[in-house]
């Protein structure tokens, strides 16, 4: 049987902004227990009252105050661009596969490009440099799902410190999220997060994380 203590936990970290108002001093408890009472009885199978409710919303603070914050400033090394940028999905077939092979062999790609391939279940993406476009359409013959142009990349480094601490890439897409820019994917690499946005969003987006990057340093200083 679940206990009122867990059961107020668990309905906090569901809910990003009552985790935020309480974890910062600003939630008004009474008026967060009225609204959760009915659905902690329903985990616990037990009556409670709103007084036992804060209280444990008092003590929930006070726990969640000691952990690691969710979204937490990380120490950005460097800020890297490539632009323009295409994508193209293809259907993912053993066809396909075969001609993703010889890709290499066939198109040269220099450091300066940038070049990924995700295999997806039923689809293959491939976002690269714009200037690759035309020989990657010309090596696979069959008909792309669809091809969108005026993408932009900024990658987001960081040292391998941060291996093992939880929220590392929900903290850095809070700072894009916040802002209301669309993410059309993300690219990863053990120490770098690459954005890949409209070329409307780009200058924002390097703002953004320029502004993070001064603020860490500053911090550190």
């Amino acid at each position: 049987m679940i206990k009122i203590q867990s059961a107020v936990r668990d309905i906090v970290l569901e809910e990003i902004e009552a985790y935020f108002a309480l974890t910062n001093g600003y939630m008004n408890m009474s008026s967060y227990a009225y609204r959760i009472k009915s659905k902690v009885e329903l985990l616990t199978k037990k009556h409670t009252t709103i007084a036992s409710l804060v209280v444990s919303l008092s003590r929930l603070a006070k726990e969640l105050k000691k952990e690691r914050p969710l979204i937490h400033k990380v120490a950005i090394k460097n800020i890297t661009t490539k632009l323009p940028l295409t994508e193209i999905a293809y259907e993912n077939s053993t066809k396909f596969i075969e001609k993703l092979e010889s890709l290499h062999k066939n198109i040269s790609v220099s450091a300066e490009d940038f070049f990924t391939t995700t295999i997806g279940t039923t689809e293959i993406d491939i976002i690269c440099s714009s200037n690759l476009e035309a020989k990657i359409l010309k090596h696979f013959t069959m008909k792309p799902k669809w091809v969108n142009h005026n993408f932009a990349a900024i990658g987001v480094s960081y040292g391998p410190e941060v291996f093992g601490t939880p929220n590392v890439f929900f903290s850095l897409l809070s700072v894009t999220a916040r802002a209301r820019i669309n993410i059309e994917e993300l690219v990863s690499t053990p120490t770098e997060l690459i954005f890949i946005v409209a070329e409307a969003d780009f200058g924002r987006t390097v703002a953004l994380f320029s502004e993070l990057h001064r603020e860490v340093n500053n911090d550190n200083l």
